[in-house]
């Protein structure tokens, strides 16, 4: 009989870390397992308040450079390194989360890009974890250091010249994940708008169902190469995220320079 019980708590396991998506409810068992990172992308300020009790604190933005253009992001030396200093490694499972669900966007594509294998994100983000009554603490997590070995996926980033090489691309759509009052005020050729804002009910991504409906009906279909911007490669990784891990799109890349280079 304890074996049975058992083998059905590891199957319980291996469903919740095959998830893309995950729940408050089957994040909290997971946490404190050696294999499982749970990481905070806000700022050090917002961690400090209160965070996830046991997650550990890598704000997004310290993986960027605000020159030449905001939101650059840093070689892959510098970003192995500083993910091994907070105890990342590419085999390990990595569930991300913030505010918004932006930054932990963000952070997600920076993941993958890298070459970790299992990241996912917490539905409904800090507010998720909230509302589920689950541990929070204001005490800082140590992370303990690792070497990160990157594998970099370098076919979901794309520069501005690759951006410019597909302006007039039948099988491609740019897409703009900004708010329509920034799209409005200038955006990238024929890049057409699907506002992040889209993707939420509040702080949780919608059903996958509604999220189908919204691309498809903007002419985002799958048969098509999709390349995400917004301003810097916040609510476009968010996007990647959805795309790729909930609808299963498969030629997905992120313009990492963004409005911000694109603009300049």
């Amino acid at each position: 009989m304890k074996t049975i019980f058992s083998l059905i708590f590891s199957l319980l396991i291996i469903s919740q870390l095959s998830a893309q998506k995950i729940s408050a409810n089957d994040l909290a068992p997971l946490i404190g397992k050696p294999n499982v990172v749970v990481v905070d992308a806000r700022t050090s300020a917002d961690y400090l308040k209160t965070h996830v009790n046991g997650a550990i604190n890598l704000d997004v933005e310290t993986l960027c450079d605000k020159t030449p253009y905001e939101g650059k992001l840093k070689d892959k030396a510098s970003l192995a390194s500083i993910l091994g200093k907070h105890g990342i490694t590419a085999d390990k499972t990595i569930v991300v989360y913030c505010k918004t669900g932006v930054n932990a966007g963000r952070l997600y594509w920076i993941l993958k890009y890298m070459g970790c294998k299992d990241v996912k994100m917490l539905d409904g983000q800090m507010d998720g974890w909230f509302s589920a009554r689950k541990p929070i603490t204001k005490v800082a997590k140590t992370p303990t250091a690792a070497t990160f070995t990157p594998a970099v996926k370098s076919s979901i980033l794309v520069d501005k010249a690759y951006v410019q090489s597909k302006l007039s691309a039948s099988g491609t759509i740019i897409v703009d994940t900004r708010k329509k009052a920034d799209y409005d005020a200038g955006h990238i050729g024929n890049a057409i708008n699907v506002c992040y804002e889209g993707f939420l009910t509040g702080t949780k991504i919608k059903a996958n169902a509604a999220l189908t409906t919204l691309f498809e009906t903007a002419g985002v279909t799958k048969d098509k190469e999709v390349i995400l911007y917004c301003k810097t490669s916040t609510s476009a990784g968010l996007a990647y995220f959805i795309l790729t891990s909930l609808l299963n799109y498969t030629n997905v890349k992120v313009y990492d320079g963004a409005y911000s280079e694109w603009s300049k």
